[in-house]
This record gives structure tokens, C-alpha cells and sequence, in this order.
């Protein structure tokens, strides 16, 4: 039998197999000068861009917008319940206002503890209120009989004296009529009963003039004593109006301390705008809690920026930021120039972190933070043609412009480092 034809020509199988291999083209060969012309043009672009190309690192941290002394957050002194609020938000108070009243009292079975206690101090006040009373009575009546007493003895002096000064010219007078009765006698013409009748007048008259003396020395000393007396007793009676004033301000003091541990009055601590109240009247609060926050008015806003310690060597005052608000996508309306105005010398507490509130920012994970304050070249923010003013409290993401060097040396960085660790290891060793 013959064999069949097969089903395609040998030509279209043979065209098939080779399909895979494209279809033939004609190259055409480039120059090699022109491949040289263009690989040194782009060799030596390159090296140009590295030499005098420079790079800016970029130190990427967050912040929040705040006053420029920074708020006032107030929270609780001591654990109690919340009486009253004073304030309402957004409303403005001075150093000194009454913002919250706090109470702290405790209660026992016979009450409250504080009320009871105030209650006897201040009958302990009202009583050493009349006792200060009473005691000037007394003073200016035992004044008064002390004045009168040194009137009286003045008085009597002045009438011993003139009795002394009669007295004493009546003995003399007798005096001498005893003597005369002794000539008499003597020359015998009188006798001598006489005489001694005379001389015991005189002696009699002598004793009594003695006596009123003594009576005159006694009533000087008396009068001495007296003036002494009157003299201190003004000291004696402001010593004791001071020892009942100290008493009654012992007593004072205690009826504040008692009224504290009562009812205890929180104070606004600066000027400023009521802003987040969080704690409301008739809540009870520990100590620590936080009440509300005072926002200073009329006072430039600044950007406080937390940055960790490996970010802070090149950072200096002066140095440029661009700032993005969340509250303004940079997407959308851009980066916002601002500069370096202060940094601080020491990392910050973990209480100083929190109440930064600095984004997403964990103190805790975080703890060599610095304080970067920036001042934004513009205070507002243009927004679909209107400027937005910033506002305290806003988020912000910020690129700090640390060093600037040619980008040859950002590439042999690495070969620096490797040096210095080599020198560093040849002087150890």
C-alpha cells in the first residue's frame, strides 16, 4: 500500500519550528566614540554632583503648639469631692480667683468631724475675745487707783511738810524758852520746876517732829513705789494684752487650718483663658487629678518639639524647621518655615514629656527627650486664601535641619568611622 500525504507541507512545519526565533533585523552599530563621549560625560557629571552636591540631614520629631511661657494645668492637691465650680470655659480670671472648692471633711458617728471642730474653736475665740475685754476694764480701773493713790500720798506729803515746818518753828520756840527758864534758874530767879517743865515741852515737841519725819520718809517711798508702779504698768498690761492677742491668734490659726482640712479653695496661679475643664462639681477627685487648663492671653505662640538624644548633636539655635500641622495636611497647604530659638540643656522628666503631649510620643520608651522651641516664621496659616491663626494645643510634625556637608562626604562616611575605630583601637592597644 502506499503511504498517505501528510496533513501540512514540510515547509509550513519547518517555518513553525523556527518561529521562536523572531524575525531577522539589521543592526546598526553606534560609534565608539560616541558610547566613550557619553559614558565620560556622565562619569564626570557624577563626580561634580558628588564634590560640590551637599545634603541636608533631617531630623524627624513631633511637637505640640503652645504659649510661649507654656500652660498652667491644674490638677487636684488632695483627694475629696468637687462643691463647686466657679469658672466656665473659655472665660478669663486673674491670679487669685477662686476657680474650684474642694471638700475634704470626714465624717464620724457624731458627724462631721471638722464642723465639730470648728464649733469649739470658735467658742474658744469668743471667749478670749470677752476675756480681752474684761482684762482693759481691769487695767484702766487699776490705772485710774494707782493714779489716784500717787495723788493721795502727793497730797499728804504736802501736808506733812507744812506740819514739819510749823513743828519744827514751834520746837525752836520752846527751845529757847527752855533755855531762858535754865538762865533763870541758874541765876536764881526762877526755879527749877519750871525749868523742867519747859524742857519736857520741848522734848515732847522734838519726838513729835521726829515722828512726822519718819511719816515723811515712808510716804516718799510710798510715792517712789507708786510712780515705779504707774511707770510699768502700761508694759505690764501690754504684756498682757499680747498674751491674750497670741492666744487668739493661735486660736485663729487653728480655725483656718480646721476650715482647710474642711473645704479647701483652689486658686487660678496666673492670668489666663479657662480652657479643658475636665473635672465638673459634685465629682469626686484624688489627689493628682487633673481640674483644667490656663491658657495666658495675648501671648506669642511658639512650637515645642521633643528630640531624642541621637538627634540633638547638630541641632543649634538658628537652625531652619519645616513645621506640618495636622490640623493642615502638608499634602495639601505645604510645609511651614520656622527657626530654632532654644534648646534645652537637660533631658526631661517623664511628667515634663506628658504634659507636652507631644503626638505619639511614649516617655517611657523615650526617656533622653530634649525640648526643642521653635519659632514659626508666621503665626497663621493660609488656607483656601484665608489665614487660619494657629491655635494652642495643635499637633505638629517637624524636620529639623541639622548638618549640611557635600554628599562625598555623606558616602565616605563609612570609611571615616572605620578609620577612627582603627586609631581608636591602635591607642588602646
Amino acid at each position: 500500500m502506499n503511504a498517505s500525504p501528510p496533513l501540512f507541507r514540510p515547509e509550513s512545519l519547518e517555518a513553525r519550528r523556527l518561529s521562536w526565533l523572531g524575525r531577522p533585523t539589521i543592526a546598526h552599530n553606534v560609534p565608539a566614540a560616541v558610547v566613550a563621549v557619553f559614558s565620560l560625560t556622565f562619569v564626570l557629571a557624577a563626580i561634580l554632583f558628588l564634590v560640590f552636591g551637599e545634603y541636608t540631614r533631617r531630623v524627624r520629631v513631633s511637637g505640640v503648639v503652645l504659649p510661649i511661657d507654656g500652660l498652667t494645668r491644674l490638677v487636684a492637691p488632695q483627694a475629696g469631692w468637687v462643691t463647686g465650680l466657679k469658672v466656665k470655659e473659655g472665660q478669663n480670671v486673674r491670679r487669685g480667683d477662686i476657680l474650684y472648692s474642694l471638700s475634704i471633711d470626714s465624717t464620724t458617728a457624731l458627724g462631721n468631724t471638722q464642723d465639730a471642730v470648728a464649733e469649739v474653736l470658735r467658742i474658744k475665740r469668743n471667749e478670749l475675745h470677752a476675756a480681752s475685754i474684761r482684762q482693759l476694764e481691769v487695767d484702766k480701773v487699776e490705772k485710774k487707783t494707782l493714779q489716784d493713790q500717787l495723788s493721795d500720798i502727793g497730797r499728804e506729803i504736802v501736808q506733812v511738810d507744812s506740819q514739819i515746818e510749823l513743828l519744827e518753828e514751834f520746837t525752836a520756840t520752846m527751845k529757847e524758852f527752855a533755855e531762858r527758864q535754865q538762865k533763870l534758874v541758874s541765876k536764881g530767879v526762877s526755879i527749877s520746876r519750871d525749868y523742867e517743865s519747859r524742857l519736857q515741852a520741848y522734848n515732847s515737841q522734838r519726838s513729835q517732829l521726829e515722828t512726822l519725819r519718819r511719816d515723811r520718809i515712808q510716804l516718799a517711798a510710798r510715792l517712789t513705789e507708786s510712780r515705779n508702779q504707774l511707770s510699768g504698768f502700761d508694759l505690764q498690761a501690754a504684756a498682757r494684752s499680747a498674751e491674750i492677742r497670741r492666744q487668739r491668734l493661735d486660736i485663729e490659726q487653728q480655725i483656718s487650718e480646721s476650715e482647710a482640712k474642711r473645704e479647701l479653695q483652689i486658686t487660678a496661679p496666673r492670668d489666663g483663658a479657662v480652657t479643658g475643664i475636665i473635672t465638673l462639681a459634685g465629682q469626686t477627685v484624688s489627689a493628682g487629678t487633673p481640674l483644667l487648663t490656663i491658657v495666658p492671653r495675648d501671648r506669642p505662640l511658639v512650637v515645642q518639639l521633643l528630640a531624642p538624644s541621637n538627634a540633638i548633636g547638630f541641632v543649634r539655635e538658628g537652625s531652619s524647621v519645616l513645621l506640618r500641622y495636622e490640623a493642615f495636611p502638608y499634602q495639601k497647604f505645604g510645609q511651614h518655615p520656622g527657626a530654632v530659638s532654644l534648646i534645652s540643656r537637660a533631658t526631661l522628666r517623664p511628667e515634663e514629656v506628658a504634659q507636652l503631649n507631644a503626638g505619639d510620643v511614649d516617655p517611657q520608651r523615650s526617656p533622653s527627650l530634649y525640648r526643642i522651641t521653635v519659632q514659626p516664621e508666621h503665626p497663621f496659616v493660609t488656607a483656601y486664601g484665608r489665614e487660619e491663626a494657629l491655635q494652642v494645643g495643635m499637633q505638629v510634625e517637624a524636620h529639623v535641619l541639622a548638618e549640611t556637608r557635600p554628599l562625598y562626604q555623606w558616602v565616605l562616611e563609612p570609611i571615616y568611622g572605620l578609620r577612627g575605630s582603627v586609631a581608636a583601637a591602635g591607642e588602646q592597644g
